[in-house]
């Protein structure tokens, strides 16, 4: 599954978002395999921090004044919120930008970690990892009065970490998008 993912995310052709500096942020899709199944690594925030206390969102954040680019934005982020670190990632690509309900305008790089991984979480910003079955998100079909959510495990997942979600199963299954 691993190989089929990573054929399509590579080939993938990301639409920018031309967008003021300021609104840039970037979040790292982290996907490993286990039990015969690709999991998507994502947060609980925590209830501490200053924005989107207790949602589901991946690792990830502002682009600062030392970031590079927006991948090391990603993957910087990544390393502060869970522990993980740059080298132990192989990025294959990336999704289309996507604009948050806040204002910001997200762009997602996806990459796959080795498994199993010792995660070190930040708890000033997140509460608890969740690994998300790809084949749960397969089967994930948005009813009209759902408004853009799904549940799993207990937990919502809505907005900006939804329609990415939704996009990265999309570019996987070869949906046009």
């Amino acid at each position: 599954m691993l190989a089929t993912i990573r054929e399509r995310i590579s080939t993938h052709r990301p639409l920018p978002i031309d967008c003021d500096p300021s609104v840039r942020s970037a979040t790292a899709a982290l996907l490993f395999e286990h039990d015969d199944d690709v999991m998507c690594v994502l947060t609980r925030r925590a209830d501490t921090v200053r924005h989107h206390k207790g949602e589901v969102s991946f690792p990830g954040g502002m682009f600062e004044d030392g970031d590079e680019n927006l991948e090391h934005t990603a993957f910087r982020e990544a390393y502060e919120e869970i522990g993980v670190r740059r080298e132990d990632v192989d990025v294959i690509g990336r999704l289309n930008d996507s604009w948050t309900y806040t204002g910001l305008v997200i762009s997602p790089f996806v990459g796959i970690i080795p498994y199993p991984y010792t995660f070190s979480m930040n708890p000033k910003e997140v509460a608890y990892l969740i690994f998300l079955p790809y084949n749960h998100l397969k089967r994930v079909e948005l009813a009209p009065e759902q408004w853009g959510q799904f549940h799993y495990n207990g937990d919502r997942i809505w907005g900006a970490t939804c329609r990415i979600l939704l996009q990265l199963r999309d570019v996987i299954e070869n949906e046009k998008i």
